[in-house]
Parts: structure tokens; sequence; C-alpha cells
């Protein structure tokens, strides 16, 4: 009788605690696992109530409930918070038994500049729960390009009277793990403005850019053995931006960017049609 006793005991005590466990369910999950350095790193955060009851974030009061990660080097260095107070559940309502997924691009709440391997977890905790939950971790590894070309661009500027700004463009090829992809990374001496990655590399092809009268920057790269993909990247203010991707085949030669006629064109191509010249192209991200 008292084995019966104990063994319901130990029932009642084993579903409890994962009663407990399961109050708040975290799934963490990345498309790549391995990234540029300063591109963002997007993860997903999948949230599941299973308190039974609802969970209220507060959109300043941290102390209410909040969503913070952990993120370490291979050498167990802590990579540090940007802000301590940030909370990428501000604001969220979530009801029992809601399933809610975040977007977060984890390197603009934690110093991932470094050429390493980091491991992530999300932590979430509410004064309503009794405890802290984590999520699975993650690993994500950042990398340093090799550099294919570079260009200077001076920003546009509506005031006449101030030093123009200068703008330092390179374009990287990128080991991606399942490809080798070019990429488009826009900075100066302070600040990174964007990270582009353009298209797959090629072999025995080689990248072309270069810059119109308006600081627009003109990319043409070979995507497949007879397709090339033209893109027109813009400043709007300090954000660069893609203004114009366009599709090109060979017509007698190999496509080349040209300004000889005082603005840049590409020759000895043609626009490539969509279902004729190719079916699906690998869009610029």
């Amino acid at each position: 009788m008292m084995n019966k006793n104990l063994l319901l005991l130990s029932v009642v005590f084993l579903l409890t605690a994962l009663g407990i466990q399961a109050q708040v369910a975290l799934q963490l999950k990345v498309k790549d696992t391995r990234f540029l350095r300063y591109e963002p790193i997007d993860l997903t955060l999948t949230i599941r109530n299973n308190s039974g009851n609802t969970l209220i974030f507060g959109d300043s009061d941290i102390s209410s409930g909040r969503i913070f990660f952990a993120v370490n080097g291979q050498n167990g260095k802590v990579a540090r918070s940007f802000d301590q107070g940030a909370n990428p559940a501000a604001g969220l309502i979530l009801a029992a038994g809601d399933t809610r997924e975040l977007n977060i691009s984890i390197n603009m709440l934690h110093d991932m500049q470094r050429e390493d391997t980091y491991s992530v977890t999300a932590y979430l905790n509410h004064d309503r729960l009794s405890r802290t939950h984590l999520s699975n971790t993650v690993d994500v590894e950042v990398v340093e390009g090799l550099r294919m070309a570079e260009k200077n661009v001076g920003l546009p500027s509506a005031d006449d009277s101030t030093v123009i700004k200068s703008i330092q463009l390179l374009l990287l090829l990128f080991d991606a793990k399942e490809e080798k992809m070019y990429c488009l990374r826009a900075q100066d001496e302070e600040n990174v403005y964007a990270v582009f990655r353009l298209g797959p590399y090629i072999s025995g092809s080689k990248p072309q850019i270069e810059i119109d009268g308006s600081s627009s920057i003109h990319i043409l790269i070979q995507v497949r053995p007879r397709l090339y993909s033209y893109l027109i990247y813009g400043f709007v203010e300090r954000n660069l931006r893609l203004r114009q991707q366009r599709y090109y085949v060979p017509v007698d030669g190999t496509p080349t960017l040209d300004r000889q006629t005082g603005f840049l064109r590409i020759v000895q191509a043609r626009v490539a049609t969509e279902g004729t010249d190719f079916r699906t192209a690998p869009a610029a991200k």
C-alpha cells in the first residue's frame, strides 16, 4: 500500500512539474546559420501561452513581463546588450492558449560584430509566472567576406554649405555554407548603413559596380550561365534602398555596364523575359 501511495505521489509530482514547466513554451528558430558581419541576424521566437491566463506585457514597465536573451561567443565571452531595458515583448497581449511569433534582429540587441560562433537563448519572465522560462539554444556564425571591389560615394545634401558625407561601398564575396554569394555593404568610419545579399557567385564571372551622377549605385552580376542581375540602389537620407532589379541575357558578347553616352546603361544584352529566358530568378535580399 505504501508503495502504491509513493507511486501516486511521484506521478502527481511529475505532472505538476510538467505543468509548471509548460506554462509558457518558447521555441527559437533561425533560417540561416552563417551571416556576413553587420547584416541583420533575424530570429523567430514562437511563444505559446499554456498558463490558462492572459499575459500582458507592458509598453514601458519591464517588471510586469519581458523577453531577453543570453548571447555568448564560442569562448564563453558574453555579447553585451546594447540596452538592458530592451523588451521585444513590449505591448504584447497573450491570451490563454495563444501562440505568437516575434521576429527579432538579435544583433540589434546584442553586440555581435566580431567574427565568432554565437549561442543564443531566449528568456521570458512575467510577474504572474512563478519562474523564468527559457527557449532552446540556436547557434549562428558571423564571418567577414572577401573584398572584390570598393567604391566611395558622396551623399546628396539639401544644404550646400555642409561637408559632403562620404560612404564606402564594399562588394564582398561571402561563403554562406550552401553557396558563395556576392554582398554589398555601405559603411563609414562610424556606422554600417546597410548590408545586402546580391546573388550567387558564378565561377569565371566578375561583378561590376558603378556610381552615377545622382549617387545611385549600379551593380551587374551574373547569377546563372545566361542570366545577369542588374540592381540599382539609392540613398534616402542615410538609408540605402533597392530601387530597381532587372534581369538581362547576353547579346553578341558579355553584358557590361557602360557610361560612354554620359549615363549608365547595359550593353551587349537585352532585358530578359520571365517564362521565356528564365522561370524564377534569385532575388536580392
